[in-house]
């Protein structure tokens, strides 16, 4: 990589702040001041009412408004970005879901005397706290976006003149958060100027990988005029295993029956190739899901990991805790906590020698708990920590590898696992694909599996994965 593309990738390491970080917490605030508000409005003029009923007609109602203002795009970003657009959303959501309630509790018999000025009152105290938290989200995304703390990261694949009118698009709605960070270009001859727009080309194809892995970019647009179909193939194999959105340019060599999503930039037509997986709202769901469970399955197995600790200071000499690096989301490096199961002094943190059955290096303990996966529960801190997810596909070490091959030898799709937070388990993992990767054709067989989570990803199914992870510890056979 550049030196000029290196400098800008280290000035772009750290992540903006996400519009979705601002979506949940006023969801969160919507629903929290609509139920108490509504509880507080039915004890004060409706205090014949029961408790449960109460209780049942606030959350009714906090959700019902919730619902309403989401279906209407209330949470979306160009709806806190634009103040007036926001509070309309907010106050259609809330017209239509307070009707939306009455209606359900006159048709259901439920609508007590009394309900009608508790009703009234209930939008009073709402309202103010839904107002007060869109004007807050509304100047705190204002300055994020004027000092580049929230933005929308984009880099170009081509580099001829062609592509000047879009940089100054993408330049044009800055003040909105994108950021135009630079053009990769493979060719280099006169077809592909240095300077195009204000910008410098930054490097090739694998300067564009590079680049994307130390800096956090949001889309690839592919900007090359009229891009054959074979070429843009060919380019997309390359580029998809990045955690980044893929669009290339509308004029495309694409079928026309293809079912792409099509997108805009101002006037600019793009075909989205590949989307980023479990991004936005998804990502603060599954972020919750983790620290809720983790912080649970910690307070749960403290015991069990207090009585392993013991014996493993019991069995042997040495630390409890063993550190090792592996790859992480994006490939970036991440240091993974596991108790330790071999002697202090055979210890291979770099994983380039695997373990095999009956392996002499592994303690009497450590036996046990790598058998069982006791060794992993440490991992519930990763998970805390924001290294680890509870499920996605399980980080290798960083030189691990399946005889003479470092794993990323073995299938160009590897790298593609790291498009999202790797997991304690996964899909792979309890399909049968745990312990021992001797083969290539094991490493391809939990690549392929890897992939299929990435692509088919919901709560509910790490929730059947996280169910099924017992059974699978008990009919494994190749882990030591």
């Amino acid at each position: 990589m550049s030196g000029q593309a290196e400098a800008e990738a280290q000035r772009l390491r750290h992540a903006p702040t996400r519009p979705a970080v601002f979506s949940c917490m006023l969801q969160c605030i919507d629903l929290l001041a609509m139920a108490v508000s509504g509880l507080f409005a039915l004890r004060l003029l409706a205090p014949g009412l029961s408790e449960g009923y109460m209780l049942l007609v606030a959350w009714l109602g906090a959700l019902a408004v919730v619902v309403s203002v989401r279906s209407l795009g209330g949470y979306r970003f160009r709806r806190m970005w634009s103040l007036g657009p926001g509070l309309l959303a907010m106050g259609a959501g809330i017209t239509l879901g307070m009707t939306a309630l009455v209606i359900g509790l006159w048709l259901g018999g439920w609508l007590q005397p009394g309900q009608g000025p508790a009703l009234a009152l209930w939008l009073t105290p709402a309202n103010l706290a839904m107002v007060s938290a869109r004007v807050a989200a509304w100047l705190r995304i204002r300055y994020l976006t004027k000092t580049g703390g929230m933005e929308h990261r984009i880099v170009l694949v081509g580099g001829t003149e062609a592509l000047a009118p879009l940089i100054r698009e993408i330049e044009r709605d800055k003040r909105r958060g994108r950021r135009m960070c630079g053009f990769f270009d493979e060719r280099q001859d006169a077809r592909s100027p240095d300077v195009v727009a204000g910008h410098h080309r930054m490097g090739d194809l694998n300067d564009l990988m590079a680049f994307v892995r130390l800096a956090h970019i949001d889309t690839v647009i592919v900007a090359i005029p009229r891009i054959s179909h074979r070429r843009l193939m060919a380019l997309a194999a390359k580029l998809f295993v990045l955690p980044v959105d893929i669009r290339v340019m509308a004029s495309a060599d694409i079928p026309e029956f293809s079912r792409n999503k099509r997108s805009k930039f101002g006037k600019f037509r793009m075909i989205d190739l590949y989307k980023r997986p479990i991004h936005g709202w998804d990502a603060v769901r599954k972020r919750v899901f983790d620290l809720v469970l983790a912080s649970a399955a910690i307070v749960v197995f403290s015991p069990v990991m207090a009585a392993v600790a013991l014996a493993i200071r019991l069995d042997s000499p040495g630390p409890v805790l063993f550190r090792q690096r592996r790859h992480g989301f994006n490939n970036r490096p991440i240091e993974v906590l596991k108790f330790r199961s071999m002697y202090t002094d055979r210890a291979d943190p770099t994983a380039i020698k695997a373990v095999r059955r009956n392996d002499d290096r592994v303690t009497r303990v450590g036996r046990f708990i790598r058998r069982t996966s006791l060794d992993e529960l440490p991992q519930f801190f990763n998970v805390l920590r924001g290294d680890l997810s509870l499920v996605g596909p399980r980080p290798h070490a960083t030189a691990a590898r399946t005889g003479d091959l470092v794993y990323d030898a073995v299938t160009e799709a590897y790298s593609a696992r790291h498009k999202v937070r790797p997991g304690v388990t996964g899909w792979a993992q309890i399909s049968g694909w745990r312990g021992e990767m001797d083969t290539p054709e094991k490493i391809r067989a939990r690549v392929e599996h890897d992939l299929y989570y990435i692509e088919n990803w919901s709560l509910w199914f790490d929730l059947k994965i996280l169910a099924l992870t017992p059974i699978s510890l008990i009919t494994t056979k190749n882990a030591y």
